[in-house]
């Protein structure tokens, strides 16, 4: 006699959850932010260099880049809690984006700012570990000394 609870169309139903689990965990493993506002044209391109229309409560993972038409621009809640303004005309890329949940050693905010600009009101890292928040430009690597900031770097002509 089998049991109907671990029987053959039972097993299909928990490896398919399993299988579901998995991905779910990979993708909120690398997940540094959520977009929480999105205007005009804005577009996220992953490490690989795939592209997608970026939108509203969708996740913003490590190696990812936002990139905002000159009529675009977004808002993300990042997962330490800081907040970030994204500016029409930009192309930034969180290199490193960690958060444990806690203040625990591991935490770094590393951010490329390729072109454009961005606000940021600094969350749990910048607050607790100012030298683990930094953003990079072509030309400076730049520390943060305060909560609330604006960066903006416009490349010369073919110098992106």
């Amino acid at each position: 006699m089998s049991n109907p609870v671990f029987g053959i169309r039972n097993h299909k139903l928990i490896v398919a959850l399993g299988i579901a689990l998995a991905c779910a965990a990979q993708a909120a493993w690398g997940a540094a932010g959520t977009i929480i506002f999105v205007t005009g044209d804005v577009r996220v391109q992953d490490a690989r260099g795939a592209s997608r229309v970026a939108l509203r409560g969708e996740g913003i993972n490590e190696g990812d880049m936002i990139v905002t038409s000159p009529s675009g621009q977004a808002q993300l809640r990042m997962g330490d809690g800081a907040f970030l303004a994204v500016r029409p005309d930009t192309q930034m890329r969180f290199d490193a984006y960690k958060f444990a949940g806690k203040e625990d050693g591991t935490e770094n905010a590393l951010i490329s700012l390729v072109k454009g600009g961005f606000r940021s009101i600094t969350g749990l890292i910048g607050n607790a570990n100012k030298n683990k928040y930094q953003v990079r430009t072509a030309v400076a690597t730049i520390g943060i000394r305060g909560t609330d900031f604006e960066t903006r770097h416009f490349p010369a002509e073919g110098e992106e």
